[in-house]
Formats: C-alpha cells, sequence, structure tokens
C-alpha cells in the first residue's frame, strides 16, 4: 500500500523518534498562527463540561452526560488520592496463562501468544513495598526501540521524579512497520489481537510482581506507536486510565492512508492528543489522523487536552527547568487521571494546566494555540 511504502521510508537512520515532516499537507486544515481559519469545524470540536463546586467546598463534580453530578463522583483527585465510595472500578486486572518469569528493573523477556516477547521495565529508586504506583505502558516509533524511548524520554529520572512503573514493549520484529495498527489485510485482526495479548501478559506479570495501582494503567506511544495506542485505547479501555498519542492518530477510512478507524471504547478515558501541526507528516498525515481521533474521542464523551507545536513530525519541543526530566509534563497527565474520575471531566478543569505544561496545550479539542518559534529540526522536522 501507498502509506506503507511511505512509512517505510520515514524509519531514520540516527534512531530518531520516528521524525520528520512534509509540505504536501493542506496547511488550512490547521490554522498555523493562531487558534483557527476554520473556526466552524474547531469550536464544534471543543467539549467541556463545566465543572461546579461539591456542596462541601472541597471535590467538584461536573455534568458530562450522565456522570458527574448524578455519580457524586470527586474529579479534582489524583492517582495519589483514594478511590471514591461508588466509584467506576477497572476490570480485574488480567491473568498469565502460565508462571511469569521474575523481572527486574531493564529488560525482561515473556511468552506471548506462543512468541518470545521482550520488555524494558523502569522501576523508581528506593521503593517502598507500601506504595502503590502508577504503570505507564511506552510504545516506541518506527526508527526507535525500547532502550531509545528510555533514554530519549528520559524516563528512569521521571519515574523517580514522579513515583511510577514504565513497562516500555520490544516490537516483536515480525512487521516493519512496528506495530499492527493497518487495516486488514496488512495486519491482520489476528496479528492486532495477538498484539493485545502481550499489553495483557505484561500488565499481568508485573502487577503480580510490583505494587500496581490498578486505577492508573496509561498508554503513551510517539508516531507509529501512538498509531497502536490508539488501537490499544479501543479494545482495552477496561483497564486503560488515560491516553497519550504523540503524533498518531486514527485512520478516516482513506484507502491512502489504510490506519484502523476509531470504532469507539467502553470506557471513556481522558486522552492528551499531540502532534507538530498541518506539517506533521512521515508517510501518515499526522494532523488529520491526530484531529480524526480527537473526533472520535469528543463523540464518545471523552475529556482531551490537544497540545499541537510547529515542529512537524519531530521531538515535541518542551522546554523544561534544570533538573526537569524533559517530558515530565506528559508523564504528570497520566498521573492526575484515575479510572474513576467521571466520564468527560478531569481535576484540571479545576486547576487548569498545570506549571510546566507547555503553551501550546490546551483543553479541549480544538483549542489549542499552535506554537510559533524555531524548531530545531528545522521547518520539516527530521524525516528523512
Amino acid at each position: 500500500m501507498t502509506a506503507a511504502l511511505l512509512l517505510l521510508a520515514c524509519g531514520d537512520g540516527s534512531g530518531d523518534a520516528d521524525a520528520g515532516g512534509g509540505s504536501g499537507i493542506d496547511a488550512g486544515a490547521r490554522d498555523a498562527g493562531a487558534t483557527g481559519e476554520d473556526a466552524g469545524r474547531r469550536d464544534a470540536r471543543v467539549s467541556l463540561p463545566d465543572a461546579q463546586p461539591a456542596p462541601d467546598g472541597g471535590a467538584s463534580t461536573a455534568d458530562a452526560g450522565g456522570g458527574g453530578d448524578d455519580a457524586g463522583v470527586r474529579i479534582t483527585g489524583t492517582c495519589a488520592d483514594p478511590v471514591p465510595v461508588g466509584a467506576e472500578e477497572p476490570a480485574p486486572l488480567p491473568t498469565y496463562g502460565g508462571t511469569c518469569p521474575t523481572l527486574a528493573p531493564g529488560r525482561n523477556t515473556i511468552t506471548s501468544s506462543g512468541e518470545s516477547r521482550e520488555f524494558l521495565l523502569v522501576v523508581p529508586d528506593a521503593l517502598d513495598p507500601s506504595e502503590e504506583l502508577p504503570v505507564i505502558f511506552m510504545w516506541h516509533w518506527l526508527g526507535g526501540d525500547a532502550d531509545g524511548f528510555r533514554e530519549r524520554g528520559e524516563v528512569q529520572a521521571a519515574a523517580d521524579a514522579l513515583r511510577f512503573l514504565a513497562v516500555i514493549p520490544e516490537e516483536r520484529g515480525d512487521l516493519s512497520l512496528k506495530w499492527p495498527y493497518l487495516v486488514p489485510p496488512a495486519h491482520s485482526d489476528a496479528r492486532r489481537d495477538e498484539e493485545l495479548a502481550f499489553f495483557d501478559d505484561m500488565l499481568a506479570c508485573v502487577a503480580e510482581q510490583y505494587p500496581v495501582n490498578r486505577h492508573c494503567v496509561s498508554s503513551a506511544g510517539v508516531s507509529a506507536g501512538a498509531l497502536w495506542t490508539g488501537q490499544l485505547a479501543q479494545h482495552r479501555s477496561e483497564h486503560l486510565s488515560s491516553i497519550l498519542s504523540l503524533s498518531g492518530g486514527v485512520g478516516t477510512g482513506s484507502l491512502i492512508q489504510p490506519v484502523r478507524e476509531w470504532t469507539g471504547a467502553a470506557h471513556a478515558m481522558p486522552a492528551l492528543v499531540l502532534w507538530g501541526g498541518p506539517t506533521d507528516f512521515c508517510g501518515v498525515d499526522f494532523d488529520t489522523a491526530s484531529m480524526a481521533l480527537e473526533d472520535g474521542l469528543v463523540a464518545g464523551g471523552h475529556y482531551v487536552v490537544e497540545c499541537v507545536h510547529n515542529c512537524a513530525h519531530s521531538q515535541p519541543p518542551i522546554d523544561t527547568d534544570p533538573g526537569v526530566s524533559a517530558f515530565e509534563a506528559l508523564w504528570r497527565f497520566a498521573l492526575d487521571h484515575p479510572y474513576w474520575l467521571a466520564d468527560g471531566i478531569s481535576p484540571w478543569m479545576d486547576t487548569g494546566l498545570p506549571a510546566g505544561t507547555p503553551d501550546w496545550c490546551a483543553q479541549g479539542a480544538g483549542a489549542a494555540t499552535i506554537r510559533e518559534g524555531e524548531c530545531e529540526g528545522g521547518v520539516l522536522g527530521d524525516c528523512t
């Protein structure tokens, strides 16, 4: 397929983050300077319920189309808070079909669907057995691998500072595009289901041996990994509390961009959707794919934070203070959005976006003002 062949050209030779761009996108699809030449489409996509103070003046609730005021679920809590009485529970943790191998920080091997699979486990330093840790799955990009994600994402430093477990899967090696997100026959349903089982097996064994907060299991992906996260979210929403899509998205039914579409998720989970603006192109038009993901999320009542930079298909240009890991603002999103939040609402609706969040992020699909300024990789990013 044309898109698949183009994507193969996007695997960079340096191990950079599936990075790149292209100028062949209709720039009018997204205003490159402010919040929208296509104002009608953008306004229609913003969907945020109004937060109302709770009677006790503490936690607050919101009318999210049936989930907020009636349920009385507090929305100002995070993964560090107790689960409110009566809150929605995730499904029981998956079970592993056999005996889990003994896991340790670093590279681990597990048998899944009859295949030997590998993943990196990142554990925060000085782990206290009484801690109950959120888990973030991190799926790598086309030209990368698990080690590259750990290093470029400064994941160990973030895990130490924020106190979470990171699970960084390694591709199986049978797919040129790394993860099974294309429509059949390019990627069969059976191959997709094997990758879903790999997620189940990793989660089951990590939770068996480490103190996991099952209300705070998130998936984050970059580029090809983000396209896969868009699929995982639909099929494992009973376990996922939130998702982060970094230059990813879903398909639109186009034959020249044969990524699987969004068909819905049983559980409405908060989502951070980030991409590199109208020139974010590397075989896949990530501008269109990201907005298609947002459209599906909004239709399903999911809370959305949108982040749009102007550096095409390259590493997000996030500025951090000295001593702060590069993407701490992104990982914090996962830690601030437990499974039990009512549909479509977030503690950030009360507090605003946390300090350190890029100013080109905003609450609501279509609400972000695209970043201005220079880009390290140039106007076309690093897609080579």
